[in-house]
């Protein structure tokens, strides 16, 4: 398989560079005649119909959160899991993990190594090396991939400016009372007539946070990064750019897992190189590259059971786990401008690895004579998926009307070296072969100006995803929010998701409101379903059972966004923005469970899907003071209790609360930027209905307490 899929890549980029660079033949022809003094990108790309959330560095630098994660839990109906005090996995829409495409740039990708999910993708870039963050809500982005449910493009490279010579110093330093949080950033740029260097480097030291009720909680976290990026003009309309970034993670605290993360090191080389028209910025061929490659080591080692004996085991108990994982792409894509249309072509290739282990150790001491049992057990053993896509989209402007239309066929191959086989009374429920999909994805997206200041849009998509390796290969651990022992399927087929979107859009010179409407029907939904105990028996301690992912065959999600912005008298501007999602099986067997044990099966009708978030709304007023150089503002969020629940899942209500918020913007001197504020004033103890419960108990993870903060950019 391996030679067959090396011809078809091939093939593939031979055919595309025969058709796609010709049109660029000409072009340099014209190089002598024009020239531009700075190199101008344009990102032309379909897909902007459909309205996103675009947050720009400037944004990210004075929020005063720390986790990229954390921030985006501020936007309409996106939410976050807590497992400690750093790396807040979003979901969107009541979707999560591999159902939402998160990327770097040109598509880069991450593969995280933890099986719990300590290291989730934008875990690994801090968000003072972040030039842009896009949230694309629907399947609609396919040029970067399949996009199950919704994108989050990471830019991290900088905008070229090659052509302009300066020299530019940034410092960023920030500090959190709660947590005892320092962080400091510095990054220099030199730029020239024909090439730039940026060094870039950043510290975060954190300790524990305290909740509102003043309880403690083991969150501290520890990050160094660092970056180098390079760009080199090699003709008037060409550039090539090169970067380096490395994360680096230590003792990093988890209270709702079993383990903490130890070390957690990235590193992620890529490069991009970009031919553009002169006369046309929209006509462009951009080839990119990248290789990632994380390591990742967690234990028990910050737990009392670790060092001492804690009931009711009877020795000391100590686990560790090391995975690595590797991802390596190349992409290749162009934009064509004709007339009022749009033509954007491109294909990309992918490999993703993963292999790690877990050991538990059991130290027991009988009559003064230590004893030591010792298992090992593959997490992933070699585990790895190739992918390969070909994308087409084209759009146009006709008066009033604007549509985008888009195209992607990929073909998915994945295998593991793993040669564990469950077969029991002749059903095989575990047995590793190589497996294949062809997944196709679609969108078709229109917009219409009813007038200069109203404007409606409808958007259809149908999107593939085939399962991630933990799905697929994940052996006997307790990676779910319901403490049972995982257990992967290598014959899962890909889930598919019908979605729709209706946008309503009232925008003039002072004001903007918008509402979204929203509905997404997947087929073959994957989720963890109980084995019976005859089949598996869990690993982990204290898990209840061992769930099996599986194929539902349909789950249905649908609901509502909503945000208005309005400026008064140009100072002062206030924003209100409310969402939610309601989530269910049109059917779904439910495990009815007696003293911790499985007796029997029902049939559940319209059952709610467990983990999705409930109402939330958030108002905000800003004014601006002294010609602008002094912005206070104030914001209150509100969640509502989530009652509706899944009863298949026991999953359990939770309550409501509000928040209430202060920050301020100043700026003294030009070059010095000021942002201080705090964040729940009222001391609120609270918890999200997402957060995990804490390991070995039933209590949920809550969130910390008051909080003030304080960060200060200098730019010269």
């Amino acid at each position: 398989m391996s030679s067959t899929f090396k011809k078809l890549i091939f093939s593939f980029i031979t055919a595309l560079l025969s058709s796609l660079y010709s049109p660029l033949i000409a072009q340099n022809q014209n190089d002598s005649i024009v020239r531009l003094p700075i190199l101008e990108i344009r990102d032309s790309m379909p897909g902007r119909l459909i309205r996103g959330a675009v947050v720009t560095s400037e944004k990210l630098s004075r929020s005063g959160i720390s986790d990229v994660g954390e921030f985006l839990r501020g936007q309409p109906n996106i939410s976050g899991i807590r497992r400690g005090g750093y790396a807040i996995d979003p979901v969107i829409r009541g979707f999560r993990y591999s159902q939402l495409n998160i990327f770097l740039d040109e598509g880069f990708r991450i593969e995280g190594g933890c099986p719990n999910r300590m290291d989730p993708v934008l875990s690994h870039i801090d968000p003072e090396f972040i030039s842009r963050l896009e949230v694309v809500k629907g399947p609609y982005l396919l040029a970067y991939g399949q996009s199950p449910a919704a994108s989050i493009r990471v830019s991290t490279f900088e905008t070229p400016s090659i052509g302009k010579k300066e020299t530019r110093v940034v410092s960023l330093t920030g500090f959190d009372s709660n947590r005892n949080g320092f962080s400091q950033f510095l990054s220099v740029k030199s730029s020239g007539s024909k090439a730039y260097l940026k060094l870039s480097a950043g510290l975060k030291n954190f300790g524990n946070y305290t909740d509102g009720n003043g309880t403690e909680w083991n969150s501290e976290f520890h990050k160094r990064s660092i970056s180098a990026e390079t760009g080199v003009k090699i003709a008037g309309n060409q550039i090539l750019m090169l970067k380096y970034t490395g994360s680096f993670g230590r003792d990093v605290l988890f209270p709702a897992l079993a383990m903490d993360e130890i070390a957690d090191n990235t590193n992620i080389f890529s490069g991009i190189y970009i031919r553009t028209d002169p006369d046309s910025p929209e006509n462009l061929l951009k080839i990119s590259a990248y290789h990632t490659r994380v390591y990742h080591e967690m234990d028990n080692s910050f737990r009392p059971q670790y060092s001492q004996v804690v009931p009711p085991y009877t020795g000391l108990m100590q686990g560790i786990a090391r995975v690595n994982t590797q991802a390596t792409g190349l992409r290749l894509i162009t934009t064509l401008k004709r007339g009022n249309k749009l033509i954007s072509a491109g294909i990309d290739a992918g490999y993703t690895e993963k292999d790690g282990t877990r050991n538990m150790k059991m130290i027991m001491n009988m009559e003064g004579q230590e004893m030591i049992s010792e298992k090992a057990f593959n997490l992933w053993k070699q585990s790895w998926i190739i992918n390969t896509g070909i994308y087409g989209g084209l759009s146009e402007n006709i008066d009033r009307f604007s549509y985008e239309l888009g195209f992607r066929a990929d073909a998915n191959f994945s295998d593991s070296g793993d040669t564990l086989k469950i077969v029991k009374s002749d059903v095989t429920w575990f047995e590793v072969q190589p497996v294949s999909a062809i997944l196709f994805g679609a969108t078709a997206s229109g917009s219409y100006r009813i007038s200069e200041k109203i404007k409606v849009t409808a958007a259809i998509a149908r999107s593939a995803r085939a399962p991630d390796l933990q799905e697929r290969y994940i052996k006997f651990l307790a990676t779910g929010y319901d403490k049972y022992d995982y257990l992967g399927n290598p014959a899962l087929k890909p889930e598919i998701n019908y979605q729709t979107d209706l946008i309503a859009e009232y925008r003039d010179e002072n004001s903007l409101a918008a509402v979204t409407l929203f509905r997404s029907d997947v087929r073959n939904y994957i989720t963890g379903t109980l084995l019976p105990p005859s089949v598996a028996r869990p690993l982990s301690n204290g898990a209840p059972g061992v769930k099996q992912f599986n194929n539902l065959s349909r789950a249905v999600f649908y609901g509502f966004e909503a945000e208005y912005t309005r400026t008064f008298f140009e100072k002062l501007t206030t924003s209100a923005s409310a969402g939610t999602t309601l989530a269910y099986y049109p059917e779904i067997e439910k495990i009815i469970l007696e003293n911790g044990q499985a007796t029997g099966t029902m049939v559940l009708k319209n059952d709610p899907i467990a983990e999705i978030p409930p109402f939330e709304a958030m108002a905000r007023a800003s004014y601006s003071l002294r010609s602008g150089k002094l912005k206070p503002g104030v914001s209150v969020r509100l969640v509502s209790a989530q009652k509706r629940i899944s009863e298949a899942s026991y999953e359990e209500a939770t309550p409501g609360f509000a928040l209430l918020n202060f920050s301020a913007e100043y700026q003294p001197i030009k070059p010095v930027f000021i942002t201080f504020g705090g964040n729940n004033l009222l001391n609120k103890a609270y918890y999200e209905h997402l957060n995990r419960k804490m390991a070995g108990s039933t209590t949920k993870l809550y969130e910390p307490g008051r909080s003030f903060f304080i960060n200060l950019k200098i730019a010269i």
